[in-house]
């Protein structure tokens, strides 16, 4: 894939486990606006430390000519609407931003996606595939009983 769009959320996860690479194997470019922008490098931590090393080259700031009036946030609406202008994915974490994107007709793939795509094409293997999935439950990623239980099971088919 060549780009796709992407809200905080997804890329703050990468980044608290060390591994934007794995969005690198699905796209060669990551837009955000400067929405997004703003709210990831609103103050200091170790992942915006991390996400700074790929800006401007992999990670770009691009802003939709049209922002739509959704009833999101201010960063997850004028991601989407860079989506719909530029025709590509959006990678989200974000329950309401995800569906909202979906009903548009948007693509959508958050962390879980990536990790499980990245196992799939034989990136990482099952035992790197599991070890990812806790260290994001530990860095603060919430999921259901059940999401966590499909999510093993994949990968345990893998």
């Amino acid at each position: 894939m060549e780009r796709a769009v992407s809200n905080a959320t997804t890329l703050l996860f990468l980044a608290k486990v060390k591994r934007l690479d794995l969005l690198q194997n699905l796209c060669k470019k990551i837009l955000i606006p400067k929405k997004v922008r703003e709210e990831i490098f609103i103050k200091e931590t170790p992942e915006t430390t991390y996400l700074k090393k790929f800006l401007f080259d992999y990670i770009i700031e691009d802003n939709s000519k049209r922002l739509r009036g959704f009833p999101l946030g201010k960063g997850e609406q004028a991601a989407i609407s860079l989506c719909l202008e530029k025709k590509v994915m959006f990678v989200s974490d974000d329950l309401k931003a995800r569906k909202f994107a979906e009903s548009l007709g948007l693509f959508v793939m958050g962390t879980l996606g990536i990790l499980l795509d990245n196992l799939q094409k034989g990136k990482i293997t099952k035992k790197e595939a599991l070890s990812l999935l806790h260290q994001l439950l530990n860095n603060g990623m919430y999921l259901s009983t059940e999401v966590y239980a499909e999510v093993e099971r994949v990968i345990g088919e893998n």
